[in-house]
């Protein structure tokens, strides 16, 4: 399943919400006793809209390491390569409690959605 550009525009439509001002949110919030991150609203559902199956790839974790061990390899990137950078983003909080919130503020989602909006 390939996105379509009603996909690519629903993405990029956090952008401006996750990075106002080209800065990251502050993503969540520790409640007190808790070890787990308690995300913002947006931070959600972006990473629900992510991991819709158009943006989906089951083959993910080569492209994604490569990528992203060269952040500026990004700005290059092909479609079927973001794919794999938005799923391992998105499921990298299955391993590690935080995930989502290191890919938005170390800017690795506005990476991927600044080179998404290339091909939209």
């Amino acid at each position: 399943m390939h996105p379509t550009q009603a996909d690519i525009e629903a993405l990029l439509s956090y952008q401006s919400r996750l990075y106002p001002n080209a800065v990251a949110i502050k993503t969540y919030t520790l409640k007190e006793g808790s070890r787990w991150p308690d995300y913002e609203t947006v931070v959600s559902d972006f990473y629900e809209e992510a991991g819709r199956d158009c943006w989906t790839d089951i083959n993910y974790r080569p492209n994604a390491d490569n990528l992203l061990s060269a952040p500026d390899t990004i700005a290059q990137a092909t479609l079927p390569q973001l794919q794999s950078l938005l799923t391992y983003c998105v499921r990298g909080e299955r391993f590690c409690d935080g995930h989502w919130a290191a890919m938005i503020e170390k800017g690795h989602v506005l990476r991927i959605l600044t080179r998404l909006a290339a091909f939209a």
